[in-house]
């Protein structure tokens, strides 16, 4: 992951200019990044199995009749956009995703949320972290870029809240454009053998 985020070519450049911007690349990298781990990821959906029929009424958890969400995920460059009500959509989402097809979505979430024990369940379960504002810090966007170049390259499905915060309301929130522009700039220095078609899929979650 190091050698291809150190890799990606604006942030490459500039580490060429300024040799001492590798060490805050790294350190960046080990702040934003998630560290999956299957076992976890697996006894949590056990977890979850057991807990969520308590904690509600009902859970509905279906993708679209005929929507084979593997094959999509093998053949395209997969971002999810769901909406965002509560801090269980973090969760709901790549439940029902491992529980069908035994693989994560790497969850865009807040810094704020990388607390212990909190934030190292979710980076185990998918979750990488980003700043809330980092607009001034140049190294630290490219890092976040480079690091969704990472994930793109690999194949990995990607999943981010348009709306940025939660919605008290219920209602959409007007887009926030940062990440997507950021994960349509990353994608387009993919290598040509490992570019496909980058798909952008809307979620309702709905409580």
């Amino acid at each position: 992951m190091e050698k291809i985020v150190l890799n990606y070519p604006p942030l490459a450049e500039r580490i060429k200019e300024q040799k001492s911007e590798q060490s805050k690349v790294l350190k960046n990298l080990k702040e934003i990044a998630a560290d999956y781990s299957k076992p976890v990821l697996k006894n949590l959906a056990r977890f979850l199995d057991k807990s969520l029929p308590k904690l509600y009424d009902g859970i509905n958890l279906t993708f679209p009749e005929g929507m084979d969400f593997k094959k999509l995920v093998k053949e395209n460059n997969v971002v999810l956009v769901p909406n965002h009500q509560s801090h269980a959509d973090y969760i709901a989402l790549n439940y029902a995703i491992f529980k069908k097809f035994k693989f994560p979505a790497y969850i865009a979430g807040g810094i704020n949320l990388n607390i212990f024990p909190v934030g190292t369940l979710f980076r185990k379960c998918g979750s990488f972290f980003i700043r809330r504002s980092f607009s001034n810090d140049i190294t630290y966007k490219l890092t976040l870029e480079a690091y969704l170049y990472y994930l793109l390259g690999e194949g990995k499905p990607i999943e981010f809240f348009f709306e940025g915060g939660r919605s008290r309301s219920g209602k959409l929130l007007p887009p926030r454009y940062g990440l997507f522009q950021m994960l349509l700039y990353a994608h387009s220095k993919l290598p040509l053998k490992k570019q496909r078609k980058l798909l952008f899929v809307p979620v309702s979650i709905m409580h």
